[in-house]
């Protein structure tokens, strides 16, 4: 059903105008004549804005096979091992770096008989004459170029990929023919199941993208079916997954139906190697605000989002399905740690009532949930999350959209920062109070509640009382009694309690006058209240 949906929503936005073709940064674009003598070198990388990285230019290539150990071309549109038979780190040896050249060259020739374009004529002579390849090596190394940059072809002002004949030629190459259809799993059409399915980039996986369907051993085969047969999906439908995912995995995936501009982002960097991805069968503006209040929730999209009760009827839009997926990259796979699926109405309901179980200071920017949960572990240099156990960010995510129960392990970690730092810092504060109104079912006021009789509560009034004595009868001392028993009294209020109790005696008699009676009447008030005493 998920596969489903994503083949849905590629469709929906528009990305498979062109099934063969998609959106990669080009850094070079060599400019090839008659003869196959180069014109020039053409660097494609701009900045995007003030201040940010330079990126690449993006144009719409031809789909890429997906590369294992085994050296394999994509079609006129590839790196520089594979294009000019050269490479700057140094990593491969010459023999490695000819047989990549010859398989480029050899899928140039390929096309070249089959369609006899003069493009892909000049193409041809330029990577099979030495001297007009070594021209380019010497510019595109003055400039400085990566291993990964991506080099394409330009003929008569246009890009080589993007002729006509070629595109159709390409087209016709990757559908593949086969004696004997099967139904597709994902749209049940009878059709030739795809031999590879096409790569997805997963942050933490390898670089080159991993499949997520692949039989790459006979122990993973049955009733006599060969490799991917074993889960047959059609080649439609591998295009339209695979481009859903790779566009919910980039921040700046290219619009197709807007030249210029990017479809919205809509994935959320749990760790380094774990991403949450999310959509619905329609827009909504939760959606925006899911993918930034990880990081930096907007103050204005909060507050729209915690008044719109306030403003009228429950729009048709929020009955809508709503999808998220939580992935994780490694060495050569792609994991699926979980598919949670709701509408779009209780996600925004749940997100706004995490919102409000957080807000401590109502005149703050609202905290991001990044922010919590670094509260929460041990000070590093790197990201702070790598010092989360595993799954405990995705956890909160998903229990925040989907309204769920906190993991235990939540509460366990923030008492113990608590008391490790001999404090309550803000965002410590925020997350036990989401933590105790969402799996206790309460409701926990950001102001004194007098009338409240939870143990718990009081009990942490009284430390309060305790502390305030303190302060009074040592004016001020640098460690309070909260900085020294806030851990142990957390754990063993019956032991640590009545001797703290027995401590404030010798606080009290250091006071006078009023200052005496007003603290004598508030310690009663609040004892009297503990139910059971002192448990």
């Amino acid at each position: 059903m998920i596969l489903e949906k994503l083949c849905d929503l590629a469709r929906r936005e528009g990305l498979l105008a062109n099934p063969d073709y998609e959106p990669k940064p080009v850094a070079w674009i060599l400019a090839v004549g008659d003869e196959g003598m180069l014109a020039e070198v053409i660097p494609t990388v701009g900045s995007d804005g003030a201040g940010k990285k330079a990126r690449a230019k993006v144009f719409q290539v031809p789909r890429r096979q997906g590369r294992t150990s085994d050296p394999k071309a994509d079609f006129l549109v590839d790196k520089s091992e594979y294009v000019l038979g050269v490479e700057p780190d140094g990593k491969r040896g010459p023999d490695d770096l000819k047989v990549r050249m010859l398989l480029f060259q050899a899928s140039v020739s390929q096309a070249l008989k089959a369609t006899e374009t003069p493009a892909l004529a000049a193409v041809d002579a330029f990577l099979k004459n030495e001297a007009q390849r070594e021209r380019a090596v010497e510019r595109v190394s003055a400039a400085g170029y990566a291993s990964n940059d991506l080099f394409a072809f330009e003929y008569g002002g246009q890009l080589v990929h993007e002729i006509p004949e070629v595109r159709d030629y390409f087209s016709r190459f990757r559908r593949t023919s086969a004696e004997e259809g099967k139904q597709c799993l994902i749209c049940g059409v009878v059709a030739s199941p795809v031999p590879k399915h096409p790569t997805v980039k997963i942050p933490g996986g390898t670089t080159s993208g991993v499949a997520l369907v692949s039989f790459n051993s006979d122990a993973f085969e049955s009733y006599g079916l060969l490799r991917n047969e074993n889960a047959p999906v059609c080649q439609n439908c591998a295009d339209g997954y695979t481009t859903a995912l790779n566009r919910l995995l980039s921040d700046r995936y290219p619009n197709p139906l807007h030249a210029g501009e990017t479809l919205p982002r809509r994935f959320v960097r749990l760790s380094p190697d774990t991403t949450a991805i999310f959509w619905a069968d329609h827009e909504a503006s939760v959606l925006d605000l899911l993918t930034s209040y990880f990081d930096a929730p907007q103050a204005e999209a909060v507050a729209d989002l915690l008044q719109a009760p306030r403003k009228g009827m429950m729009t048709p839009v929020l009955l809508n399905p709503f999808y998220c997926l939580i992935l994780t990259g490694g060495q050569g796979r792609a994991i699926m740690r979980g598919i949670h699926t709701g509408t779009v109405g209780d996600a925004e309901e749940n997100v706004r009532h995490y919102f409000e179980s957080v807000d401590i200071i109502g005149s703050e920017q609202p905290l991001p949930l990044r922010r919590l949960l670094e509260s929460i572990v041990m000070p590093s240099k790197g990201d702070k999350l790598d010092n989360l156990p595993p799954g405990v960010a995705s956890e909160v995510f998903c229990a925040i959209i989907f309204g769920r129960r906190f993991p235990r392990s939540l509460l366990a970690m923030a008492v113990g920062r608590c008391k490790a730092e001999r404090k309550v810092k803000r965002e410590r504060a925020a997350l036990l109070r989401a933590y105790l109104i969402r799996n206790l079912n309460g409701e926990i006021d950001v102001a004194l509640d007098i009338g409240n009789s939870r143990a718990g509560y009081r009990l942490g009034r009284l430390m309060a009382v305790l502390e305030r004595i303190q302060a009074a009868a040592q004016n001020n001392p640098n460690k309070t009694i909260v900085d020294r028993f806030y851990g142990a009294a957390s754990t063993r209020p019956g032991t640590v309690l009545p001797r703290l109790l027995a401590l404030s005696q010798h606080h009290l008699a250091k006071l006078t006058g009023q200052t005496v009676t007003f603290y004598q009447r508030l310690l009663g008030e609040v004892i009297d209240g503990i139910n059971p005493p002192f448990p």
